[in-house]
C-alpha cells in the first residue's frame, strides 16, 4: 500500500500536479495513527497497519477503514479559512 501511494505521489510530481499528500512516513497520517493508537513506534504507518490488522480483515481493508476515520476527523478539524490545506475527498 505504501509503495502504491508513493508511486502516486511521484506521478503527481512528474506531471506538476500540486496536491496535499499525507502519506509520507513522517507525515500527517502516520502521526494521526500513532496518536489514535497511543503508540510511538519506529515503524511506518504501513508496517503498523500490517502488524495490527484484526483477524478476519486484510491490511488493505484496514488501511481504507483507517483512511475513512482520518478523513472524517480531518474534515471536522477544518475551518472555513483552511480550504487551501484540504485533502482530496474532504471537500
Amino acid at each position: 500500500m505504501q509503495s502504491l501511494l508513493t508511486g502516486y505521489r511521484v506521478a503527481l510530481g512528474v506531471h506538476g500536479i500540486e496536491e496535499p499528500f499525507a502519506f509520507w512516513p513522517e507525515d500527517d497520517f502516520n502521526r494521526w495513527l500513532q496518536v489514535r493508537r497511543g503508540i510511538a513506534v519506529p515503524f511506518t504507518w504501513a508496517a503498523e497497519v500490517e502488524r495490527s490488522t484484526p483477524v478476519g480483515s486484510t491490511p488493505v481493508e484496514e488501511f481504507f477503514r483507517l483512511l475513512d476515520d482520518f478523513r472524517r476527523e480531518d474534515a471536522r478539524d477544518l475551518t472555513p479559512d483552511a480550504t487551501t490545506n484540504r485533502r482530496p475527498g474532504n471537500e
